[in-house]
């Protein structure tokens, strides 16, 4: 067997060595915005991962996927909004909400298939679009402002830019572990098969994909918790989010880049 490294392999190395030492060129430059935008890159990372997951590996088209973004951010905001900036608490809350979120809607839009699987998804995006547009309590329209990251033990410090590019690094490069191990696994292969053709696995499909659909929502979710924490600024507001956004195109993959926006 061949040990030689392959130009993908070289590829890769090279590009998480850039990405781990980043901030070592920001503090030899000076130059912060390049941290800021790396930042935002590996956020819409992580709302990439888990969008592949189910588009890439299960063959479902969502064009709702952004509302699990949204649903953690407005999670971390309201209860910040409230006082509870503690992170034990902001992420299983918010990790919780997208999940059963997904669960109430993947047990309805799982029973179409094709066009109109894409358009219900989208249908309850712009559903959970309008509910939050409603709640004056935390800012309606006007999106929910909050003025501190999440709190965790420390040294940890979200405050720091450093450390939060690092927190979030981390959430991306764990979340393509999980997806690696998921889809090479017996479940993954089910659902990759299903995705292929649902008769090739029986009457008992929809189990393996309703699951898949859930764990992809729980993924997408990790997005929104750094990116509300990105957000983090007075002039910042929910209502630039992938929510406010998905009004104004159906396309998940902007509605991941503005929700990173601050």
């Amino acid at each position: 067997m061949n040990g030689a490294p392959t130009a993908r392999n070289i590829v890769v190395s090279a590009l998480l060595a850039a990405l781990v030492l980043l901030p070592a060129y920001v503090w030899l430059s000076g130059n912060l915005f390049v941290l800021t935008l790396f930042t935002r890159i590996v956020i819409m990372g992580l709302a990439a991962v888990s969008l592949n997951l189910i588009l890439g590996y299960g063959g479902m088209m969502s064009f709702g996927h952004a509302v699990y973004l949204g649903l953690g951010g407005y999670a971390v905001g309201i209860l910040a909004h409230e006082g509870i900036y503690s992170g034990f608490v902001q992420w299983p809350v918010a990790l919780l909400a997208s999940a059963l979120f997904a669960a109430v809607i993947g047990a309805l839009s799982l029973r179409t298939r094709g066009v109109y699987f894409i358009m219900i998804t989208l249908a309850f995006a712009q559903m959970a679009y309008y509910v939050v547009a409603g709640l004056a309590r935390y800012g309606g329209d006007d999106g929910l402002t909050i003025y501190k990251r999440s709190q965790f033990f420390s040294p940890i410090d979200l405050s720091n830019k450093v450390q939060f590019y690092y927190v979030c690094l981390a959430l991306l490069l764990g979340s393509v572990y999980l997806v690696y191990r998921l889809v090479n696994s017996r479940f993954g292969m089910v659902v990759q098969g299903c995705a292929r053709t649902t008769c090739a696995c029986g009457r008992s499909a929809s189990r393996p994909i309703a699951t898949g659909w859930s764990a992809s929502s729980s993924r997408g979710q990790c997005a929104g918790w750094p990116a509300r924490c990105l957000a983090t600024t007075p002039i910042s507001s929910a209502r630039r989010s992938c929510i406010g956004r998905a009004r104004a195109t159906s396309s998940s993959w902007w509605c991941s880049a503005a929700w990173a926006r601050p």
